[in-house]
């Protein structure tokens, strides 16, 4: 009896402890209690977290605090904030609006006209941003949703009688009309010119609906069991939309061993999977940072297309920087705003947000459409040690609608019998549109250099831990620093 309470209080109190080693707290504006969305929470000049659109942040409290370590909280446009992280950080943090008056001396050499400080940044981009081998830890969030508004099969013609209109009445009610998925992901990145990087992940966080994990391959693989038994053996399918052919011309039981193939996949070749799909999503962000020279944001290697108008400065810590807002002449795809350090003339916080009702259309012809519907994006920078700029945080959230209307058809051919090589043939008209919405999210800590021997001879692991959930479980990430999920994403749950 001894022995057991004596547990029970050891588990107590190491769970007192895990908790107080978590601070977790909440920034409003002192005046219209507002949530103040990205501010920046540091416990040195390297290391911190960011809030998140809620104000909200927590982080894993440092170890071997002293009198001396502090915690110093600055947002756009707000007076800095500080408490010593030997006492208890309070749950709400209020900041106050920073209103200051501009010294005119203090400007005289600044007067310069928007096009100056534009073509300024451009200028000093190679001194300003860290340019060489960089490493840091990284925190990556991506939260995705599928909305299926339309998706109709409507059967015009079958010579196989099993696959009819009732068949695929039947697919189409047992397809899930909504998807939900969020990945997140933590550790390492390496990365070289804010364009070319490698991952080696250290835990994941899987949660996805059951329907999406599984639905779609597996009426797929109804489908094509059924035409396997209702066709003779060797047969093989063309699939062609009006004129056009949509395949390579393969047998069923070759589709079908290809998807078995991929269900037998060992859990140590489906981590190389997720490692390489990080790998894929880092490079793609970094390659869209409107600060690389090939960019598609363009926004500074086409300003041409844009207009930029100087509104004003705002205080950024002990920084001052210019507000630049910009536009887009014609069919420039963006607009938004540009927060740009007075000194170096660095970009140090960018907000962008597509500046058209379809943000970009990709395709619209023939029953056949792509568009991406809207665009916003929020980038921080931030200074390293070796006091250039690199990325601090970034967020894209996006939406895209995909729709097809168009005739389909499905032939058997069989060249091992007598006679012609049709045998059999479903035509059907195919009428989708689909909903995609997205959210990225990355947050970096703990950058420093890093010698190029050491970034080529990188080779990521494959052994990390994955979790998959049906609802979140924000202790997965107790000890790690994270941006601190939403509301919407604490309360994900998936039936």
């Amino acid at each position: 009896m001894i022995q057991k309470l004596l547990v029970t209080l050891l588990f107590l109190n190491a769970s007192v402890i895990i908790q107080a080693q978590q601070v977790s707290s909440k920034i409003l504006d002192e005046e219209t209690k507002e949530p103040i969305p990205y501010a920046s929470i540091q416990f040195s000049k390297t290391d911190g977290v960011m809030s998140n659109e809620e104000g909200m942040f927590e982080f894993p409290k440092p170890k071997n605090i002293t009198s001396k370590d502090s915690l110093k909280i600055t947002s756009l446009g707000y007076r800095a904030e500080s408490f010593s992280l030997q006492d208890t950080i309070p749950e709400i943090i209020f900041l106050k609006q920073e209103v200051f008056e501009i010294d005119p001396v203090i400007l005289s050499n600044k007067k310069l006209s928007v096009d100056e400080i534009i073509d300024n940044v451009k200028n000093n981009l190679d001194n300003n941003y860290q340019t060489k081998y960089i490493a840091g830890k990284a925190f990556i969030r991506e939260t995705y949703k599928q909305r299926i508004k339309k998706f109709n099969f409507d059967v015009e013609k079958s010579s196989i009688d099993n696959i009819n209109q009732t068949l695929f009445d039947t697919i189409v009610g047992k397809f899930p009309k909504n998807f939900t998925s969020l990945v997140e992901s933590y550790g390492d990145v390496y990365s070289y010119n804010n364009k070319k990087s490698k991952t080696n992940l250290q835990k994941v966080l899987l949660i996805q609906s059951k329907h999406e994990i599984s639905s779609i391959k597996k009426i797929q693989e109804d489908f094509f069991k059924t035409l396997r038994d209702n066709t003779k053996p060797n047969s093989y399918l063309v699939i062609k939309s009006g004129i056009i052919r949509l395949d390579k011309t393969e047998t069923i039981d070759s589709i079908l061993g290809e998807e078995e193939k991929r269900k037998a996949k060992p859990i140590q070749t489906k981590n190389k999977d997720i490692q390489k799909y990080r790998d894929i999503l880092v490079n793609r962000l970094f390659e869209n940072l409107f600060i690389n020279e090939e960019a598609s944001v363009d926004i500074l290697n086409k300003s041409n297309k844009y207009e930029f108008h100087k509104t004003g400065f705002i205080e950024i810590g002990d920084d001052l920087a210019y507000i630049i807002e910009f536009n887009s002449k014609g069919k420039a795809k963006y607009k938004g705003k540009l927060f740009i350090n007075t000194e170096d003339f660095a970009v140090i916080r960018a907000d962008i947000q597509g500046a058209h009702k379809i943000f970009d259309k990709h395709f619209n012809m023939l029953g056949i459409s792509a568009n991406d519907l809207s665009y916003n994006s929020t980038i921080i920078f931030t200074k390293n040690k070796d006091n250039k700029y690199s990325l601090k945080y970034l967020k894209i959230s996006d939406s895209q609608q995909v729709g097809i209307d168009r005739p389909i058809k499905i032939i058997e051919k069989n060249k091992f019998v007598k006679g012609r090589r049709k045998q059999n043939q479903i035509s059907f008209q195919m009428n989708i549109q689909i909903m995609n919405y997205s959210t990225k999210e990355i947050v970096f800590t703990d950058s420093e250099f890093l010698p190029k021997s050491m970034f080529e001879a990188f080779k990521p692991k494959s052994d990390f831990q994955i979790k998959r959930l049906d609802s979140y479980d924000s202790s997965f990430w107790n000890g790690y620093k994270i941006i601190t999920p939403e509301k919407a994403i604490k309360e994900l749950k998936i039936e």
